[in-house]
């Protein structure tokens, strides 16, 4: 088998597994987004007043991972957390039955905060310190051997642990408070400097409470607080309407590329329908294979992707027509016409995926979708509309490079 043959091949078994996997639901399910399958959004503000504005991006990508770590315990995959500098939370929750249980396990997450003393007359206050949560590395419940009753011991990371080290030079044979979601714990008095970044809590826990407050504490504590701005509840009827209007349109769109393309082209078109059809199952089983999460947008980019592999075959179909009306034979005007069709599409697949990232990296989760579909369209339109459609018109011609 010569190399043409095996790359022809080869995209014959890739069309039959994408065939397979995209037809057959029971193999790998579609993931959809919340404006298809319906589900919930809700938007919390963080509360930024205490974290340094070089921090405030380091925050926010903390708190967007623990929440995903705590919606992901509801068995929710698909969840989509985006975030504004100015502390706005969008958290996008699909398939989802009960929106109170999302927003109840998001909020038990404790709060943790090391406040240092301020008097004011006679009276002690406690503001809060750079020491939170979000610097925890480790938590673990004990027992304290002395008296029996539960403690909890923590362990911050390395620039915790300096912070700690400072709070207790600075506040040395003075109280600092340990709050838990705004409510005072304990107010140690500290009689040493700490180095090494340990500390413990201790308060009037029962072991089932102090046992709970280790493993949410160990599970991630919320390095600021997060009020609730509001939640939109999306009907998945809607989606299912889209869904499907969505599928008509592609399909008459694809039906009537396809009559186009066989009236204008005749055997090109044949051709190029073919290997656009190669191209769509392509993309639908890389979507399934990689879990791409479909919505409106994602559609759209796969819709615009379907036009840009039809415009990269009527260009080569139009480079070899003008080679023929200027006399060469059909493998003459075969090899010129994709030689100099090259550079075009080359060109503007290129510039076209450098836009998509763009977007993407810019643009908010609802348009990441239309840019991740489009890339993938576009690398694929590539590759079938210059291999696949060169090797099948050689063959067809009965022509070899």
């Amino acid at each position: 088998m010569d190399k043409n043959n095996l790359i022809i091949f080869t995209f014959f078994i890739l069309f039959l597994i994408s065939l397979i996997f995209s037809l057959d639901n029971s193999i790998l399910d579609f993931k959809f987004g919340l404006d298809l399958t319906g589900g919930v959004l809700i938007t919390y503000d963080a509360d930024l007043r205490n974290v340094k504005l070089t921090e405030i991006n380091d925050v926010l990508s903390g708190v967007k991972d623990l929440i995903e770590r705590r919606i992901n315990t509801l068995g929710i995959a698909e969840t989509n957390i985006s975030y504004t500098n100015s502390g706005r939370l969008i958290v996008e929750i699909p398939n989802i039955k009960d929106p109170q249980e999302a927003i109840n396990l998001i909020g038990q997450t404790p709060l943790l905060e090391f406040r240092i003393p301020k008097v004011v007359g006679t009276t002690t206050y406690f503001l809060p310190s750079e020491l939170t949560g979000r610097y925890l590395e480790n938590v673990e419940f004990k027992l304290n051997p002395q008296t029996a009753f539960p403690i909890i011991s923590l362990k911050f990371n390395k620039e915790g642990s300096k912070i700690f080290e400072e709070l207790t030079k600075k506040y040395l044979n003075q109280p600092i408070a340990i709050y838990i979601d705004n409510k005072p714990i304990s107010t140690p008095i500290v009689r040493q400097v700490i180095s090494g970044g340990e500390a413990v809590i201790e308060g009037n826990f029962d072991l089932l409470t102090a046992k709970k407050l280790a493993n949410d504490l160990k599970q991630g504590a919320l390095p600021v607080p997060l009020y609730l701005k509001g939640i939109t509840q999306i009907n998945p009827l809607f989606g299912e309407k889209f869904k499907y209007l969505s599928l008509k349109a592609g399909i008459i769109g694809f039906l009537l590329v396809v009559i186009f393309m066989i009236i204008f082209y005749r055997l090109q078109g044949i051709i190029a329908s073919i290997c656009l059809i190669v191209y769509i199952f392509l993309n639908i089983f890389i979507y399934k294979l990689f879990g791409i999460v479909l919505t409106l947008a994602g559609i759209a980019g796969l819709i615009l992707s379907i036009g840009m592999a039809v415009d990269a075959n009527i260009l080569i179909a139009e480079r070899i027509r003008e080679e023929i009306k200027w006399g060469l034979n059909k493998k003459e005007a075969v090899i010129t016409g994709f030689k100099r069709a090259w550079t075009s599409i080359r060109d503007s697949n290129v510039s076209t995926i450098i836009s998509a990232i763009i977007v993407y990296f810019l643009a908010t989760s609802f348009i990441k979708g239309f840019a991740i579909t489009l890339s993938i369209g576009v690398i694929i339109s590539f590759i079938t509309a210059f291999y696949l459609t060169r090797l099948l018109t050689q063959k067809i011609y009965d022509l070899s490079i």
